[in-house]
């Protein structure tokens, strides 16, 4: 009786209702009829889903890609887990770019598997134990000892957007800055067997100023997590390799690590 009355109403007033559920309930919802799979596919339901960056009300809508529907917008910006669920792949919107962030589990972690050192975590327990904000990936790393840390990563070359600058980020939680310490940690980022790296000092535990403009210090996101600049690479695009990013250092940094992220440089 209830889907009978749902189905008398306007099209707009069934969109409306299902733009307020989730956009696994929306694609499931479009198996019910052709009233209510022409509703879901309306932009006024995958408006709701699409970040606010993204969204018809944000200045920034006006995108490479703003002619799309708005649901195959969401499918397009929604993080898609590839490679065993160990990489997660999307677009950016502004530039059309391709965009990864590296698992945990997929870097190469130094003594990443002795228990006396890193202790990885499911999600569930993560959240539990330090309120983590949401994760892609099922699990994070827990740095646990105070020997020298090293992490590295890695991405083919081909993968990432031809003739594109890009920066490798360090994602981690930021239950663990903010102490003010100094500590300095080397990280470097170029093509494997290159001698053309960047090299940076960054700081793990140094509040970000508005006076440091040169990004080598933690900056929250938008999600929850802390991320700090490791390098740029720019791809030519002309030729495959690997692009290495490599993090250093002696001292005891109590880090929860979800990945490293590898997406183009704002202009």
């Amino acid at each position: 009786m209830v889907m009978t009355e749902m189905l008398a109403l306007p099209e707009g007033c069934i969109a409306a209702v299902i733009s307020f559920t989730t956009p696994r309930d929306a694609c499931r919802l479009a198996c019910v009829s052709t009233t209510f799979r022409s509703a879901t596919d309306s932009d006024g339901v995958w408006d709701r889903f699409l970040p606010p960056e993204y969204s018809s009300s944000s200045s920034s809508s006006s995108t490479t890609w703003s002619a799309l529907r708005k649901k195959e917008l969401y499918f397009r910006t929604c993080h898609n887990l590839i490679h065993n669920g160990k990489m997660s792949f999307w677009f950016d919107l502004q530039s059309g770019k391709n965009c990864y962030m590296i698992s945990a589990r997929e870097l190469n972690i130094v003594d990443g598997d002795d228990i006396y050192d890193w202790c990885w975590y499911s999600i569930p327990e993560a959240k539990h134990r330090f309120h983590i904000p949401n994760c892609r990936f099922p699990e994070v790393v827990q740095r646990c000892d105070i020997s020298p840390l090293e992490i590295g990563g890695k991405i083919t070359t081909s993968l990432l957007s031809p003739m594109t600058t890009y920066v490798a980020y360090l994602v981690f939680t930021g239950n663990c800055i903010w102490l003010g310490k100094e500590d300095p940690v080397e990280a470097v980022v170029g093509l494997a067997g290159s001698n053309n790296c960047q090299n940076r000092t960054i700081y793990f535990y140094r509040e970000h100023q508005d006076r440091h403009k040169d990004g080598f210090f933690p900056k929250k996101r938008v999600d929850g997590w802390v991320e700090i600049e490791l390098g740029e690479f720019f791809n030519e695009g002309d030729e495959e390799g690997e692009l290495l990013m490599t993090i250093e250092t002696g001292n005891k940094e109590y880090l929860l690590v979800q990945g490293i992220e590898i997406r183009p440089k704002k202009e």
